[in-house]
């Protein structure tokens, strides 16, 4: 046996197709309640239940910010649900909200979109499946077609954990279980649907908040046994999750203990991909986790530590989901992916006479949010979003619809399909918030003045 607790002395371990695509996309209406079984055909272990409630929700998200956008059971990321290999696991998702949702479940060897995509408002669907593969698997909202994309980025997403019947390497050789285990969803969040087309994040977090860890660092001592389940849910970027003075003992891709690897600096770790890292602490001090990737994602809150002492009392388990908090009443800023956020993060573009006034619809999102224009100017709005198939809060589909403060309308656009524009001309002074009646979160404003 391998000594695995002579860590001060130098001891070290030895180093979809189109079709596919189109199909999960659909979020079909289906079965509610319908039943899948695995590879094997056969349903074993327990009977795990679960529940999900959609909606919509003001979130913290850290240092005094909030953030407008979607939910499973009020956080972000959503509730972590934990099940061991041969386990039938049940999921009831319930929409209490005025949009439609959905569910795409990454730990279900199975099509799930018949079963739980497309779920209206005031609705609930259930998936039966058997979880056959162990690993960390992310699941997220799936409403269908466009939806899955906007809705993710907009912070529906958790982690689910799929327990081994076979033991992990480290586990089986010291006999015991980790001293701490440490569950992390690495997630990204952005300011308008125009960052998320680029892959401009405005903020990368763990957990929900950005430097969490940091401000609150996980508890541990020198040589104890630490598991961590990794995830990164994107939705865009590339993670290298990395511990400053350490080096992972054992890594194993997906979370399942046959891919099983020693000895890296690091895990590198695309959208929806996990790890599960079997580590022990090699001395006192803190141990900064972080990911590597620095100027896109750990200057802007995807740091942690990892505080080790002797005399630290241990915390068994650090759960992945967001903390169910009240909003801040008067936060620094106010983050709204597709809505209109604060004039500090949207800043209004101001056209001059001669200038193109161009909006774009992108990432179910108007882009610039806040437009200032003189009287009389033509502003066209064009639409950049590609998945025009589907209707309703499946499509990328959009239009313009302009309400006065009396809540009636002013004028509404056709429908626009990708690449399509709408043009109109402002003859009068004055405010005009406007809205997509098929995505009415998504909102814009343009100011009409008589001279800029």
């Amino acid at each position: 046996m391998r000594n695995w607790m002579n860590r001060k002395t130098g001891t070290a371990l030895a180093a979809a197709s189109v079709l596919a695509l189109v199909i999960g996309l659909t979020g079909c209406d289906g079965n509610s309640g319908a039943t899948t079984r695995g590879r094997s055909g056969e349903q074993t272990g327990e009977v795990r239940q679960f529940e999900l409630i959609t909606r919509s929700d003001t979130l913290n998200i850290g240092d005094g910010v909030t953030f407008e956008g979607f939910t499973f059971n009020g956080t972000m990321p959503g509730p972590q649900m934990i099940v061991n290999e041969g386990d039938t696991v049940e999921i009831t998702v319930i929409n209490e909200d005025s949009v439609t949702h959905g569910l795409s479940i990454h730990a279900a060897n199975t099509q799930t979109s018949d079963h739980v995509g497309n779920i209206a408002p005031g609705e609930t669907k259930t998936l039966t499946f058997t979880a056959d593969y162990p690993g960390v698997y992310m699941y997220h909202c799936a409403p269908g077609g466009h939806g899955i994309m906007a809705h993710t980025m907009g912070g529906q997403f958790g982690m689910m954990v799929v327990e081994p019947q076979q033991k992990y390497r480290m586990e089986e050789e010291l006999g015991r279980e980790p001293d701490v285990k440490v569950y992390i969803v690495q997630h990204e969040v952005y300011a308008d649907g125009r960052d998320f087309f680029d892959g401009k994040a405005l903020y990368v977090m763990f957990n929900g908040e950005t430097f969490r860890y940091v401000r609150e660092p996980i508890q541990a001592r020198p040589d104890d046994y630490v598991r961590f389940y990794y995830l990164n849910v994107g939705p865009n970027l590339t993670s290298t999750f990395h511990a400053v003075g350490g080096i992972w003992d054992d890594i194993y891709y997906g979370g399942n203990p046959e891919n099983l690897m020693h000895g890296t600096q690091s895990v590198v770790t695309g959208p929806t991909d996990s790890w599960v890292i079997d580590w022990i602490v090699p001395d006192e001090g803190p141990f900064t986790l972080v990911s590597h990737a620095f100027g896109t994602q750990a200057i802007k809150g995807a740091v942690g530590v990892l505080d080790s002492r002797e005399d630290n009392p241990r915390v068994a388990t650090y759960n992945s989901e967001g903390r169910d908090t009240p909003p801040i009443e008067d936060p620094k800023r106010f983050v709204s992916p597709f809505g209109l956020g604060d004039e500090n993060l949207d800043l209004p573009h101001r056209f001059r006479e001669g200038d193109r006034m161009y909006i774009q619809m992108v990432g179910n999102s108007y882009w610039p949010k806040r437009a200032e224009v003189p009287v009389g100017s033509t502003v066209t709005w064009v639409n950049e979003d590609v998945f025009d198939m589907l209707e309703g809060e499946l499509t990328g589909k959009h239009d313009v619809v302009v309400v006065r403060s009396d809540g009636n309308e002013s004028f509404r656009s056709e429908l626009l399909d990708h690449a399509e524009t709408f043009s109109t001309t402002f003859t009068e002074p004055g405010e005009y918030e406007y809205i997509c009646s098929i995505h009415p979160y998504m909102r814009g404003k343009i100011t009409v003045v008589d001279d800029i």
